[in-house]
């Protein structure tokens, strides 16, 4: 009568290691997909350029209140008001002095929220470059 032969116990051993490896592997490798996909999703998920001079509207020129938003901060009247905002695709976010700011991006508009004296709209001004000949 023949008897069914043991494995060494070193290859059963070698055998369990190897598939506990190429699981961790394939968890790992899910996991780095996931977050790559996710990353993918949050770049094509457009968060709008908010860059340039806005300009206060519906209120006399002499009255309108400006500011720029430039990749190095804030600025009011040319001067840096501050080195950080606050951008998350609806919401702009900075203080001026102790204040703080607030505005809600609606149709390519600005709406100030804080202060709110009165409901402030602000479109982007457009800057046309002359070409000199």
């Amino acid at each position: 009568m023949a008897t069914k032969q043991n494995l060494p116990l070193f290859t059963h051993r070698l055998i369990i290691f190897v598939g506990a490896v190429v699981a961790t592997s394939a968890v790992a490798l899910g996991l780095l997909l996931t977050g790559l996909l996710d990353d993918s999703k949050a770049h094509s998920s457009h968060i709008p350029d908010i860059n340039g001079m806005w300009l206060e509207q519906d209120v006399a020129p002499y009255a309108a209140d400006s500011f720029e938003i430039r990749p190095e901060g804030v600025f009011v009247d040319g001067r840096q008001i501050n080195t950080q905002y606050q951008w998350d695709g609806s919401t702009l976010e900075y203080l001026k002095g102790g204040t703080l700011y607030s505005y809600s991006f609606l149709s390519g508009r600005l709406i100030r929220q804080r202060p709110a004296h009165y409901v402030s709209s602000f479109s982007r001004k457009t800057i046309v470059l002359r070409q000199s000949h």
